[in-house]
């Protein structure tokens, strides 16, 4: 019993794995975040092309050269305009596109929380979904705003425009 009392005391008797963890983004000072909503209708790659986006593309965000990073690849080669979408207190600017033969093949998503400058990055194929860098907010903030509540099934713009403003 003094042994399980010594483990509790230092934190050590947790039962389970730990609790994910958000993949590390460069600090951003409030000052410094991008006004993401000016963003929004372009594709993911002409806003990774600025020089000051650069850090979400996915060697900003050390996801470039792994299996992982083709699958995105290949899942975002038909791109859609980037949009705003929020929900539950998050706002995001989301990214995502389609494999060249359609969504069935593969869909890639980023969402990037405008608040905060915090990053979703996901890839869904035959393969299956992967988180590839999680964020529980934002993933939560695509569930909410999906068509489907799933991650891997992004609100698009032409949805937006059919709901009208």
């Amino acid at each position: 019993m003094i042994a399980a009392l010594g483990l509790g005391a230092c934190g050590q008797a947790s039962v389970g794995p730990p609790p994910a963890v958000s993949a590390p983004m460069e600090q951003i000072s409030a000052a410094s975040i991008p006004d993401f909503r000016a963003q929004a209708g372009m594709t993911y790659a002409e806003f990774t092309a600025q020089p000051a986006m650069q850090r979400y593309a996915l060697e900003g965000l050390g996801v470039a050269g792994t299996a992982e990073a083709r699958r995105f690849n290949h899942a975002m080669a038909n791109q859609v305009p980037g949009l705003v979408a929020g929900g539950g207190g998050a706002q995001a600017l989301v990214f995502s596109g389609c494999a060249p033969s359609g969504c069935l093949e593969g869909l890639s998503v980023v969402a990037i929380d405008i608040g905060t400058g915090d990053v979703f990055v996901g890839v869904s194929d035959m393969a299956g979904a992967e988180k590839l860098v999680p964020n529980d907010r934002l993933e939560a903030l695509l569930r909410l705003t999906s068509p489907s509540q799933s991650w891997d099934d992004p609100i698009r713009t032409t949805a937006v425009a059919a709901a009208g403003p």
